[in-house]
């Protein structure tokens, strides 16, 4: 699913648990709860204003783009098959 660049302040997606794929990067998206689409393997939500990300226990998820945005902290430890991060610009400690 491709929803970048569209000003979304908001997204639900806890019924599409069969999505792989997501690029919502470059919205203005405060929160994202995705712990529901176990299926996902890449997410790119960079370039938000994120201070929230829940991924959940997606075992399957393999890329994650986060860059620049406000999250302070970042729970990958589910995350067991992430092969490729990047979190910069952040406030994560």
């Amino acid at each position: 699913m491709d929803c970048h660049g569209n000003q979304l302040t908001s997204i639900n997606l806890s019924e599409n648990t069969a999505l792989t794929k997501l690029n919502c990067n470059e919205n203005s998206l405060t929160s994202l709860d995705l712990s529901n689409n176990t299926a996902l393997t890449k997410l790119d939500c960079y370039e938000n204003q994120l201070r929230s990300l829940v991924l959940g226990e997606n075992k399957v998820l393999t890329e994650l783009d986060c860059h620049g945005n406000q999250l302070t902290s970042l729970d990958l430890s589910k995350n067991t098959a992430l092969t490729k991060l990047d979190c910069h610009g952040n406030q994560l400690t």
